[in-house]
């Protein structure tokens, strides 16, 4: 694992060909630029995913990502490619999960007022349970919220939760000990050949104060250049597949075999 300390020192050394650091390339702007650079890596590539589990409150539409009552670290950036999953504990402790596109679809807001009109006016009795139809996600100023349609109830002895698939931002490094891409308190070792993006997006910065535009765009293709490889690395190797959104053929076979009259 490479350290903040190598990344903002030695390693950036090796690409500004300077080991200043109290002069042009001092130490505090090293180390802004390596975090800069670190986020500005996970922001390209969506490499730093997480799960937040949210506890469901009966009656409740929308709960803001944005803030840590909701996600304590409070590093959301974005829902991620995976859809958001409902858990559903009953008084049997039968568990119920609705998630995909056919059991709890995301919709819009716009969506929402063609189709479902007088939406927001839906309510529910604590006391009754009620499963969400679809999810949405709604903007407000400085709030990202998510919302579900209808409110999510549950009755007595019941509960519920919802599982929120993110892109997390990473968080700051401060101490020379601190390590990339690291989120509750564990490190994505797979992401330790990609720490060197963060140096040349570093130096693509310091070169600026250099006034030597050349050298800047080309730690910026090197930055790049990494970015193609995390790409690369994670595409799904082989030829991709066409299916049908639908086992038509399965379901047919299903009919036959249900129906009394076909041998």
């Amino acid at each position: 694992m490479t350290q903040f300390s190598s990344l903002a020192g030695g390693r950036l050394d090796e690409e500004l060909g300077t080991d200043d650091s109290t002069i042009l390339f001092t130490t505090t702007r090293r180390q802004t630029a390596i975090n800069r650079g670190v986020r500005e890596f996970a922001e390209l590539t969506e490499c730093l995913q997480r799960w937040s589990t949210v506890v469901i409150t009966g009656g409740t539409f929308e709960y803001d990502l944005n803030s840590t009552a909701v996600i304590s670290d409070g590093d959301f950036l974005r829902l991620s490619q995976f859809p958001v999953e409902y858990h559903h504990v009953n008084a049997s402790s039968q568990v119920m999960i609705l998630a995909g596109p056919q059991d709890l679809p995301l919709r819009d807001v716009k969506w929402l007022d063609e189709h479902e009109p007088g939406w927001r006016n839906s309510t529910v009795a604590s006391s009754v349970t009620q499963y969400p139809e679809l999810y949405y996600v709604r903007l407000d100023g400085g709030h990202t919220y998510l919302g579900f349609w209808p409110p999510p109830s549950t009755g007595s002895s019941e509960s519920a939760k919802t599982l929120v698939p993110y892109i997390a931002q990473p968080a700051i490094m401060s101490a020379s000990t601190d390590v990339p891409y690291t989120a509750g308190g564990v490190v994505r070792v797979d992401l330790a050949p990609f720490h060197q993006a963060a140096v040349h997006w570093a130096a693509h910065q310091l070169e600026k104060l250099r006034r030597d535009d050349q050298a800047s765009d080309r730690q910026l293709q090197k930055f790049l250049t990494y970015v193609q490889r995390f790409w690369a690395n994670t595409r799904r190797k082989g030829g991709q597949r066409i299916t049908f959104a639908k086992n038509y053929f399965r379901r047919q076979r299903s009919w036959q075999q249900d129906d009394p009259h076909v041998q």
